[in-house]
């Protein structure tokens, strides 16, 4: 880590979560160790929840998570504070592990957190762990892998189109057509399940984009 004896200054007005990511990069790349410890500290839960679902292993993703960081912080430099910062860290991660060539799944047990927000985002919000479990089961047979990964992106990890399209190295048109094939393919196969498929309808049409 990079060591500075200098105080930082003050933080700029930020949300409740504390400093913005952009502001605590810039620091870091000017030499304040604290701030980059607190990027990882921040991203860090995450980022091994998505390494642990490209992996299937939790050792593998804490493997790939301290690459991740090392390089990170390697080319922090390059990192555009005007940008999303959890983006530019998920590209580093996804192309680590697919330098890795492992097989994209979705383990089920990964599933922790409650992903839920009602209104416009609409993201997909489920009854309880056991329709989540089936969904995301059904997706696993039925959809590609770039398809899941869009998917997961979007709705568990809930970055923005732009952001998926940034991760999967892709356009942003291009990236709002793999979500909509997804929705599509994955909502014909829903159609025998009754429970399912009028929360995931109703997600697919207020959804963006």
């Amino acid at each position: 880590m990079v060591q500075n004896s200098k105080p930082s200054p003050p933080p700029p007005a930020a949300s409740e979560s504390g400093p913005t990511d952009g502001w605590l990069v810039q620091q870091a790349v000017s030499g304040c160790s604290a701030s980059f410890e607190r990027l990882v500290e921040r991203h860090t839960p995450r980022l091994l929840r998505y390494l642990q679902r490209r992996t299937g292993s939790r050792h593998d993703a804490e493997d790939l998570a301290q690459e991740t960081w090392a390089r990170a912080f390697r080319y922090l430099e390059r990192c555009d504070v005007g940008r999303s910062f959890p983006a530019w860290l998920w590209t580093i991660a996804a192309r680590l592990a697919v330098s890795r060539h492992r097989k994209q799944t979705l383990p089920l047990a990964v599933w922790g957190a409650d992903v839920a927000a009602a209104g416009p985002d609409a993201r997909m919000q489920l009854a309880d762990a056991e329709e989540r479990a089936g969904l995301w089961a059904l997706a696993e047979r039925v959809l590609k892998p770039a398809q899941r990964e869009a998917l997961w992106l979007f709705y568990v990890e809930e970055m923005s189109v732009k952001e998926v399209a940034q991760i999967l190295s892709i356009g942003t048109i291009s990236a709002k057509v793999l979500l909509h094939r997804a929705r599509r393919r994955l909502g014909v196969a829903l159609q025998g399940d009754s429970a399912a498929l009028p929360v995931f309808s109703a997600c697919a049409e207020g959804a963006e984009p």
